[in-house]
């Protein structure tokens, strides 16, 4: 009988996986662990960090501006997390009765926004809505509706929302591919016989298609919350955080604090806090979805 390569013994096995964890540990662990150490000092870049021990903490729990950023991230998830899944699974349950040839054709172009660096469409966005030439503002003059042409990422209401519908343009296309794949993965059978009972689309969507499209729907979850929390460079290019801090978010705050004012641990502290709230919410996604999704496997 042949051996495989790793039917050898404990230690022959950990030479293999060896290199892998040496690039995980200084990749991964080593910035972490970096992080976390600078994050109990006050280090401008250049003299010897000082250590403050939980006061960069401190500072950022009794801070402002750390919370208008935490409760604009709160209301992106709404763009970033809500809108694309409701979206990606309604698209996906109406796509999925085309054709193959029809099909294919509408999750190609769906898609296309997501293969798309989001640096590149924060600026193509920030054109279209330029107060001036914008297409955007052009299209309503042009209808008569000029009156509703406003400076979109000028406006202390406006601007959160229109940075937002950037974001649900580009997650639900994704979102779409994914719950079509797991639409596919449903046993034909069981549409049969709902039909054969003269289920109504409405009934068969909300009593099998949704309740069998938990898994999908974790794995959305889970992408677009952890793509929320660390969204930066699209809101960097569109607004920088502006105006007034209406579309301020922890990592453009942690940037500010690093880059601009030489706080960097103080701008580590955010990014350990950040990563803490990534675990917490992945968590509790884990533990209210993952149930379900146990439970219809």
């Amino acid at each position: 009988m042949k051996r495989s390569a790793l039917d050898g013994t404990q230690h022959t096995n950990f030479i293999y996986l060896l290199p892998g964890l040496l690039l995980y540990a200084a990749f991964v662990f080593g910035p972490i662990v970096a992080a976390l150490g600078l994050s109990l000092t006050s280090w401008d870049g250049l003299s010897m960090p000082r250590w403050v021990g939980l006061g960069n903490y401190a500072d950022l729990f009794s801070d402002s501006r750390f919370y208008i950023a935490l409760r604009n991230n709160a209301e992106l998830m709404i763009f970033y997390c809500v809108l694309p899944l409701v979206l990606g699974i309604t698209l996906a349950a109406c796509v999925w009765n085309l054709k193959q040839r029809e099909q294919l054709a509408l999750r190609t172009f769906l898609f296309l926004p997501y293969i798309m660096p989001t640096a590149v469409l924060g600026i193509i966005w920030a054109w279209l809505y330029n107060p001036a030439f914008g297409p955007f503002n052009q299209f309503l003059r042009a209808i008569g509706l000029g009156r509703f042409a406003l400076p979109w990422l000028g406006d202390f209401n406006f601007v959160l929302p229109a940075v937002g519908i950037v974001a649900t343009w580009y997650f639900f296309g994704f979102c779409m591919v994914i719950f079509l794949t797991g639409i596919q993965r449903i046993d034909p059978s069981l549409f049969d016989a709902a039909k054969v009972d003269g289920a109504s689309a409405r009934k068969t969507f909300f009593w099998i298609t949704l309740p069998l499209l938990m898994p999908e729907i974790r794995v959305v979850l889970l992408l677009t919350v952890i793509a929320s929390i660390k969204s930066f460079d699209l809101i960097f290019t569109m607004t920088r955080g502006g105006p007034a801090n209406a579309t301020l978010v922890p990592n453009i705050y942690m940037y500010q604090l690093g880059f601009e004012l030489n706080r960097f641990g103080a701008a580590a502290a955010i990014a350990i806090v950040g990563a803490l709230l990534t675990f917490a919410i992945n968590y509790a996604i884990h533990r209210l979805v993952g149930s379900r999704s146990k439970g219809v496997a």
